[in-house]
């Protein structure tokens, strides 16, 4: 028996004769066999330069997860806009996620833009429900309190969808469910105040329209359940359709109002348009892809259309507390006019 070891430590045996013994005993074989492991253990230096590499490892593995995609390297189900063309993150764990809201990509201001919102929200909360007049209503404060809320869990769910929608695919449409869900509730907030303020005189009209949104807002939920698989396209109608809803109520007050003779009408009625013109150009950006369209790979990483539509969220909704604020104040010095009627 012929035993080598080669230069990187290789053991190898070969029977060059049957006859032939190395070891005169277990005892014998055991010391031999230390006596060749002693001689060839690793160097200092070898040893060093094995653990330098086990060391760079995490850190080499860390900058792949850090490396951004291009549009036809990221994930498919990250690929929502054929116009941006770069700035994707890959597939990364919930550390790395949370890690990424840090990152320059192409999610870094969808992200903040909403962080930013939710700390505005909070801080108008502190300021405008604990500072209303002594004399209001606990409705109003509590209406008041329930529109901020739900503006604060539209902007919190909307940020952990774009933190966390390169987790999986499964988180992705997890998380795009609770997304939708803080738009929808947000929208139940902005109907459920602006009838509140329109129709607190009249508790028959209150309660129909408030029984109306919130049926829709139930049909709205229900269509994102998987088990009824409905396509993306109905939800962004029933989404549309609810948003147009609003203009039934609105010209139902007018009227019952007595258009602008009467001087609330005149205070609230071109607040009301103008959040209409805020919701509309936010959504036409949304849908056109402006101005990414226009110029494929220029505003990856800032100034396209979901950033855009972003900021015009934000201000839609603290716009329409600032109205809710302004009709609060009209009514702590106006009663409610004997003389409406309903028309």
């Amino acid at each position: 028996m012929t035993v080598t070891i080669s230069a990187k430590h290789g053991v190898s045996m070969s029977d060059d004769n049957d006859n032939e013994t190395c070891c005169s005993d277990n005892k014998d074989c055991d010391r031999q066999t230390n006596n060749l492991l002693k001689e060839f253990k690793p160097g200092p230096g070898e040893d060093t330069k094995e653990k330098k590499d086990d060391d760079k490892k995490p850190k080499i593995c860390y900058q792949r997860a850090k490396k951004l995609f291009t549009y036809k390297e990221a994930p498919e189900y990250i690929k929502h806009n054929t116009f941006i063309l770069s700035g994707y993150r890959g597939i990364l764990d919930t550390h790395l996620c949370l890690e990424s809201i840090f990152w320059w990509t192409n999610e870094t201001i969808n992200i903040w833009s909403h962080i930013f919102g939710f700390v505005l929200f909070l801080a108008v909360t502190i300021r405008d429900v604990w500072s209303l007049d002594v004399y209001a209503f606990i409705g109003d404060k509590l209406i008041v309190g329930f529109v901020l809320i739900c503006f604060q869990v539209c902007m919190v769910l909307s940020a952990l969808y774009h933190t966390f929608s390169c987790r999986s695919e499964r988180d992705c449409d997890l998380f795009l469910s609770f997304d939708l869900f803080g738009i929808a509730l947000s929208l139940l907030a902005i109907y459920t105040s602006g009838i509140y303020y329109a129709f607190w005189c009249d508790p028959g009209l209150l309660n129909f329209y408030i029984f109306t949104v919130t049926i829709i807002f139930a049909i709205a939920m229900l269509l994102h359940v998987p088990r009824f698989n409905v396509g993306p396209n109905v939800r962004m109608l029933v989404f549309v359709g609810w948003a147009a809803y609003g203009v039934v109520p609105t010209l139902h007050w007018a009227m019952h109002m007595g258009w602008f003779e009467h001087p609330l009408v005149r205070l609230l009625l071109p607040r009301v348009a103008g959040m209409y013109l805020i919701s509309g150009t936010a959504f036409a950006v949304y849908i056109t892809k402006v101005p990414e369209r226009f110029c494929s790979g220029k505003f990856d990483y800032l100034g396209h259309s979901h950033q855009w539509w972003h900021l015009f969220v934000v201000a839609a909704l603290y716009y329409w507390h600032c109205t809710g604020m302004i009709y609060l104040e009209y009514r702590f010095n106006h009663a409610c006019a004997s003389h409406m009627t309903l028309i």
